[in-house]
């Protein structure tokens, strides 16, 4: 035991816990979880799918994927390394995002993509709830009360834990 006054040695200190994917997926349903804890709970993805090099893991890869009419094809969410089958894991994004009442962006997310300095308010609300209008390869058009109308590029999304979304609550039925 150190004595008062003096640091404690390196070795004696606890780590921080490595982040763990899913781990708020069991949690109240609810509660906003991050787009990781998301794609684990709802589409079944494992610690596997996600990328963990670089400072703010988990991350994912965005795709494309043609419907089943072959016509269209549309954003997705891929998984960072190929599966053992001949596909890779694919999420369509505006199906998968429309399970979710609105959507927050966390600072780190720009930062990571575009550079220190890009996760200021004057390049895009954070930490405002925005609600999901458009998915489109250009990016997703969102809504917020007090924002208006606002892009999100595709790019922050790969920072899949710094990507927040939240559920609304059910409104309770008015029927005796």
């Amino acid at each position: 035991m150190a004595e008062p006054g003096m640091a404690e040695p390196e070795t004696t200190r606890p780590k921080p816990a490595e982040p763990r994917i899913g781990a708020a997926a069991a949690a109240d349903p609810l509660a906003p979880v991050t787009l990781a804890d998301s794609l684990v709970r709802e589409a079944g993805w494992g610690p596997a799918q996600f990328g963990t090099e670089g400072p703010n893991p988990p991350y994912l890869r965005i795709g494309g994927r043609l419907r089943l009419s072959l016509s269209a094809y549309e954003p997705c969410f891929a998984a960072f390394r190929r599966d053992r089958g001949p596909f890779r894991s694919k999420v369509g994004m505006a199906e998968h995002l429309a399970q979710y009442d609105a959507l927050m962006v966390d600072p780190i997310a720009f930062e990571e993509c575009f550079g220190p300095g890009e996760g200021t308010e004057t390049v895009f609300p954070f930490g405002a709830w925005l609600t999901v209008r458009r998915v489109g390869f250009g990016g997703l058009d969102l809504w917020g009360k007090r924002q208006g109308a606002v892009t999100l590029p595709l790019e922050p999304l790969t920072v899949a834990s710094a990507i927040w979304l939240r559920r609304a609550a059910a409104a309770p039925d008015a029927r005796p």
